[in-house]
């Protein structure tokens, strides 16, 4: 399957079902062909990411345990990202304020 095509999701349901040792192949390979086009400095942390993600699918025993396992781990991703984004939003006010102060006393 070739990743300039559309996402055909029905040929990936059928080669998981027909031959799932191609399918994780595959899968396998459009994942690192993905990061590859990332930039260099992201390459490993995307490949970290991945790596987690493939663990928790594999101890999760279901796929419906493995949809909620995953859940978990993107809401923990938001929340992190929503809290840097609060701290990031309260250090650039401050840093407006001073601003302010200190073009007041010139």
């Amino acid at each position: 399957m070739s990743e300039s095509e559309q996402f055909d999701f029905d040929g990936w349901k059928d080669l998981a079902h027909t031959d799932p040792q191609a399918y994780f192949a595959e899968r396998r390979r459009v994942i690192e062909n993905f990061i590859n086009t990332c930039p260099p400095d992201k390459q490993a942390v995307l490949r970290d990411l991945q790596g987690r993600i493939d663990a928790s699918r594999a101890m999760a025993g279901s796929p419906n345990q493995s949809v909620r396992e995953l859940s978990r781990m993107m809401e923990d991703y938001l929340l992190a990202m929503s809290e840097r984004l609060m701290a990031l939003h309260r250090e650039t006010s401050a840093l407006q304020s001073s601003l302010r102060q200190g073009l007041r006393g010139i």
